[in-house]
């Protein structure tokens, strides 16, 4: 028996955007705290979103320092702020989304984020929560988790529940003009990670199957065009789009896995930015795999799983992604990875038990 759940009520077109202070006002909002980072604060599409607040009478209060790889302190500081608030709007890629995403649910629970690690442990209902994307990677408008970092024991942890789905996701492609390549890129491949480990790791269902499916074609047919012509391709621009929301309903409702597993630990012990790590990692990781995902990936790939694996490589290697050895990360480093990735709650996903061993042996490969 397989279950599945998407709470989230979701508007795909562009331009989309232009609907935020409907839905502010739908979900009973006179007050609201809008997050995003430093950067996006100062785009005319952010500027343009606050007017079109502010002009339905609806009071603004703006935090816009949201850091790559969330920390909780700030989660923990938004929750604050938006308990004079009645709704909280994100409007950002994943780090922005799941530090608001935090915010609501820390704004109707007492305590710090690390209270609420785990599932469901939270007791009041967040506030209501309005995500806007504006990358094609996490996914995160349509999931029910958010993935901060503790900044003293340097991890990620995830705060999840089915009340933590946003309420309304605006997910507009023309905000991904004017994004660099190599952060399309990255973001793309992060959307690709989450796709191919809902379809390949144990807790996958026929529902997530499907949507990691269309995830996965869309992504392999469009994200070459969009990394090439992202401002002018509005036909790329809005497939992969659609394709990271439909990556993350798929995982949202299987899980992810080694990949992850990696990556959040690099994140958290050397902030590495995580669509990156993920692009950086598929491969080996789905290589290691072997024979537990060949049928899987023998029902993607008429030509089999070693095509898949190979073409998926050359295509990373043509979208610019550096090498692994790029990031400068000290081998005597890699045991304290592996055995980060182990403590990772996704590790019980993969589609064969990995340990520490594997994880190094990947690691070192690289």
């Amino acid at each position: 028996m397989s279950s599945f759940h998407a709470l989230t009520r979701v508007t795909i077109e562009p331009g989309c955007r232009a609907r935020a202070a409907a839905a502010v006002t739908e979900l009973g909002g006179h007050r609201v705290l809008v997050v995003t980072d430093a950067f996006l604060s100062r785009t005319p599409a952010f500027q343009h979103l606050v007017q079109i607040l502010r002009e339905a009478s609806i009071d603004v209060d703006l935090f816009a320092s949201v850091e790559s790889n969330p920390r909780t302190t700030t989660a923990e500081r938004l929750g604050e702020r938006a308990r004079t608030c009645q709704v909280v709007l994100g409007f950002g890629g994943g780090s922005v989304l799941d530090a608001a995403k935090a915010a609501a649910m820390l704004a109707t629970n007492d305590g710090r984020a690390l209270d609420y690690v785990g599932r469901n442990r939270f007791t009041r209902p967040p506030l209501p929560f309005v995500a806007i994307p504006t990358t094609c990677g996490t996914g995160s408008e349509v999931t029910w988790v958010s993935v901060l970092t503790d900044p003293d024991k340097r991890v990620k942890v995830s705060l999840k529940g089915e009340g933590m789905f946003p309420d309304i996701a605006l997910v507009d492609a023309d905000l991904l003009v004017g994004m660099p390549p190599a952060l399309v890129a990255a973001t793309g491949f992060d959307a690709l990670t989450h796709a191919l480990e809902a379809t390949t790791g144990l807790p996958r269902n026929p529902v997530s199957d499907a949507l990691a499916e269309k995830a996965i074609t869309l992504l392999l047919e469009f994200l070459p065009r969009a990394v090439s012509d992202i401002d002018h391709d509005g036909q790329a621009r809005e497939a992969v789009m659609r394709a990271a929301t439909l990556a993350g309903l798929a995982f949202g409702n299987s899980d992810v896995g080694g990949v992850h597993c990696l990556s959040e630990t690099l994140g958290g012990l050397h902030d590495v930015p995580h669509g990156l790590a993920n692009a950086m990692l598929l491969v080996p990781v789905m290589r290691s795999h072997g024979s537990s995902i060949a049928a899987r990936l023998g029902e993607l790939d008429a030509e089999g799983p070693a095509h898949f694996l190979g073409a998926l490589e050359q295509r990373i290697a043509d979208l610019g992604i550096p090498a692994f050895a790029s990031l400068g990360i000290p081998r005597a480093d890699y045991p304290e990875i592996a055995a980060g990735a182990v403590a990772n709650g996704s590790n019980a996903a993969n589609p064969r038990p990995m340990a520490a061993a594997d994880y190094l042996r990947i690691l070192e490969a690289l």
